[in-house]
């Protein structure tokens, strides 16, 4: 299995202007610098086609910050969803009870 084609290790401007990787390593670590903890690849992303005007990908974004080691844990929403048993009854065998989904036709 192959690992796909190798990064080109540039990329263009809106003003067709090649700019290495390791420029854009430097533009990263200047924009984590103010920001503090607020910060994911998507809006680096951004922040790179916003300020220095470049074509980049966020896919690029991530894996130039994960070659740099700051890529933060992504924090990831635990939905719990409470189980809605009939509650005050007394349910000794099958068929003694249906719940149904409501459904309003208007």
């Amino acid at each position: 299995m192959s690992d796909g084609r190798p990064a080109p290790g540039y990329s263009n401007t809106t003003h067709h202007q090649k700019v290495p990787d390791d420029q854009i390593k430097e533009w990263l670590m200047e924009l984590i610098s103010g920001s503090g903890y607020a910060y994911g690849y998507h809006k680096l992303t951004w922040a790179l086609r916003r300020d220095y005007d470049l074509i980049i990908n966020k896919k690029k974004v991530y894996r130039l910050c994960r070659e740099l080691g700051i890529l933060r844990r992504q924090h990831r929403k635990h939905v719990h969803h409470p189980r809605r048993i009939a509650k005050n009854r007394k349910i000794t065998g099958s068929n003694q009870l249906w719940e149904t989904d409501q459904i309003r036709l208007y």
